[in-house]
């Protein structure tokens, strides 16, 4: 399940628990992007 799914959950229940596992996963999520932006990244060319 992503941080989308546990978000869902938590809204769909209010339960506490719900939300706890959303920002553990959503703290993984943002832990495991990478740094490269790749083509096009902001300040590179015209924008």
């Amino acid at each position: 399940m992503n941080a989308a799914d546990y978000w869902n959950i938590f809204m769909d229940t209010g339960a506490p628990e719900a939300y706890m596992a959303y920002t553990r996963a959503l703290r993984m999520e943002e832990s495991h992007v990478s740094d490269d932006q790749g083509t096009g990244a902001s300040g590179h060319g015209l924008q």
